[in-house]
């Protein structure tokens, strides 16, 4: 519930941004394959996700948090539960290309049945806006000092995601299908015990 009570108190202050040149929150499905595979733990599962984005001039501002539910392949591991919170600050350098900067925070319950971690980030995002309904992005970012819950550091750690949206002109509708993989080569002393999460979402967005 930690994870999800930070995502209440980011999307509390929304309306206080309504005179923003865009806000639009979003609601979605989320579809995940989880891997710390020396641990033993690869499994796969589902649950859902709320977000929010604000445009402000040549700034946006990404906020969103997801709860999914991973059953292990192996019959005997633990089931657990993934609750992860994110935030992005971008910067507009061009029309189709930005810096962004943030972090994030994944939970786990029940404690110890797979790695909790803490992490900044520092990547670029590109949109390209195929008509007036339509639009297309990626974005890439390198994590900055992962911290985890039991452990270890990571000298090598990225993500990278893409995905569409289409809605209406007046962009008060949209409807988005995306793809997020996080890769955090991990090491505990002299042993590699990297982790590795893909995330699928597809949802809906409403406009202000």
């Amino acid at each position: 519930m930690r994870g999800f009570a930070l995502s209440l108190l980011v999307l509390s202050v929304a309306p206080a941004t309504l005179c923003a040149q865009k806000l639009r929150l979003r609601l979605e499905a989320i579809g995940i394959t989880y891997q710390e595979v020396r641990e033993g733990r690869d499994g796969f599962g589902g649950g859902g996700g709320v977000g929010a984005e604000l445009r402000l001039g040549r700034f946006h501002v990404v906020a969103s948090a997801y709860n999914a539910h991973v059953e292990p392949d192996d019959t005997t591991a633990t089931e657990f539960d993934v609750r992860q919170v994110d935030l992005r600050i971008g910067y507009a350098l061009t029309p189709f290309f930005s810096l962004e900067a943030g972090g994030g925070r994944r939970y786990i319950e029940p404690d110890l049945a797979a790695q909790e971690v803490g992490l900044f980030r520092a990547g670029v995002f590109s949109e390209n806006q195929l008509n007036r309904l339509a639009s297309v992005w990626v974005r890439g970012a390198y994590l900055l000092g992962p911290q985890f819950s039991g452990g270890g550091s990571a000298d090598l750690a990225f993500e990278f995601g893409l995905g569409v949206g289409i809605g209406t002109a007046n962009g008060r509708i949209r409807f988005h299908a995306e793809y997020e993989f996080q890769r955090i080569d991990r090491r505990v002393g002299n042993d590699e015990v990297p982790l590795q999460v893909s995330l699928a979402r597809t949802g809906i967005a409403v406009g202000f």
